[in-house]
């Protein structure tokens, strides 16, 4: 008997496609059959899935559909993120032909026609393809039902239009409680909205499309976000799943040294550019909750004199540090060699992708200064770190000001992409967060329980995820 056939279709960007491949891993051993789609230039990303897949015997097949002209072989260093967007429309008709290719499907495999599209909300015109083919599209939100909360209301309302200021207040409507943001806080995507601007439209129509889907993941849990969950379930009168936080298995048992060591860092991005059991000897020598982790993601450049401010803030502190930095020019020429060479004893930084589970897990890191990208927040969250708080742009306002005045987790350094943190406020912040005996500690360890809790086996997101297995059994069930 075939498997349920669910089509995964994630946004081509690393924190995009790494929590949506993450909730594959944890559908497929469910009795789903899955195929992933993505395009030739980021087949490289699905390969350490699918090597997992073939290991576990899982059900788990690609699909590689090129984009047409003119966006061809571009990445996201060409191509600015709406244009990125955009050209994804481009696998339209490709993609609608072989659903329907896959309806004729009556080989005797364990893929029969796809019955079911998850794809991300960034992808909001497969709403559109999965009409035409007859099957439901399920949205899948790698940002918090906060963040999510927010976007919402932005693409339905446009509040923010007719405010010139970058400071300007924007009220949020819908919102469960009163909520007002200064424009620089909000999306870039809607703060660059122009009506006369085909792509600028094309972005506000699939946004506002997703609340047709059938129904929607998002990667969290609920007692993190509760009132928003059940927000986002009110405003689109269909199922809201939260089934998070996506993280291998391993994360949820870090305390176990020899699983952590072998198990806590399985390929999920870019090649990491350190030797990890290089950087775990350098943190076996570090005292417990004393190290300091800063990174800024994967997409994020800082200009010489940010970096030069994180320096100095950082030696300031008188806490041992690893620095992750993007392997540009512009990075190396805000650290100086003379710098690495005097902080060499307690600082270690490493140019390019780091293991980041591996760093967050090691009972040596006590504090993270992050952009809070969901991703990043939620490792952190799970692992019992507190965080000090630099937003750069998109989501992240949002999630900082979850993570800051909601959740308590987390102390504000300060927000925006171009903005020159203080080295001092830093070495301050440092040196409130840094050991877990501050509030921020004491509450982030709260949600690490809670954020196990609810991956276990009755747990809310384990729950959700087998109550979204079984509607889609149904599905497969009713097609016969």
């Amino acid at each position: 008997m075939k498997r349920p056939h669910v089509l995964v279709f994630p946004l081509p960007l690393q924190g995009h496609m790494i929590p949506l491949l993450d909730l594959s891993l944890s559908l497929a051993p469910r009795g789903l059959a899955l195929t992933l789609l993505t395009t030739p230039e980021n087949e490289p990303l699905l390969r350490p899935l699918l090597s997992t897949a073939s290991s576990q015997d899982l059900f788990i097949q690609s699909l590689i559909i090129s984009l047409p002209p003119p966006t061809h072989g571009l990445t996201l260093n060409e191509i600015q993120l709406p244009h990125l967007i955009y050209s994804q429309k481009g696998l339209a008709d490709p993609l609608e032909q072989w659903l329907l290719q896959q309806k004729l499907n009556e080989s005797s495999d364990e893929f029969g026609p796809v019955i079911c599209i998850i794809s991300d909300f960034f992808l909001g015109w497969t709403q559109d393809t999965a009409t035409k083919v007859g099957i439901p599209r399920v949205v899948f939100s790698p940002s918090g039902a906060f963040a999510i909360s927010v976007i919402s209301s932005l693409w339905k309302y446009m509040p923010h239009l007719g405010v010139e200021s970058d400071d300007g207040e924007v009220p949020i409507p819908g919102f469960p409680h009163p909520l007002t943001l200064r424009k620089f806080q909000l999306s870039p995507l809607a703060q660059a909205y122009e009506s006369s601007d085909p792509v600028h439209e094309f972005i506000k129509y699939i946004m506002n499309l997703n609340i047709q889907s059938w129904g929607a993941l998002i990667n969290t849990f609920y007692s993190l976000e509760t009132p928003y969950v059940d927000h986002l379930r009110t405003i689109s009168g269909r199922p809201v799943w939260s089934v998070g936080p996506l993280l291998p298995p391993a994360v949820f048992h870090h305390e176990q040294k020899q699983k952590q060591k072998q198990e806590m860092n399985p390929q999920r991005g870019n090649p990491n550019s350190i030797n990890e059991a290089l950087c775990l000897q350098w943190l076996d020598c570090r005292k417990e909750k004393s190290v300091v982790y800063v990174c800024f993601g994967s997409l994020a450049t800082l200009s010489e004199k940010q970096n030069e401010e994180i320096a100095s803030g950082l030696e300031a502190s008188g806490e041992s540090f690893i620095w992750v930095i993007r392997d540009n020019e512009n990075d190396k020429v805000g650290i100086s060699q003379s710098y690495e060479e005097r902080v060499k004893e307690k600082g270690l930084i490493i140019r390019g992708w780091a293991p980041q589970l591996l760093i967050l897990s090691h009972p040596s890191v006590g504090c993270f200064v992050t952009h809070c990208g969901w991703n990043s927040t939620l490792e952190s969250i799970t692992l019992g770190i507190p965080m000090i708080a630099w937003p750069l742009t998109a989501d992240q306002h949002s999630d900082a000001l979850l993570l800051v005045e909601y959740l308590r987790v987390a102390v504000r350094l300060c927000e925006g992409l171009h903005v020159l943190p203080n080295r001092d406020l830093l070495a301050s912040a440092v040196k409130r967060v840094v050991g877990g005996q501050g509030e921020e500690g004491m509450r982030v360890q709260e949600l690490s329980r809670a954020a196990r809790e609810a991956v276990k086996q009755g747990g809310s997101s384990s729950s959700n995820l087998e109550v979204f297995v079984a509607c889609i059994q149904n599905l497969a069930h009713d097609n016969l």
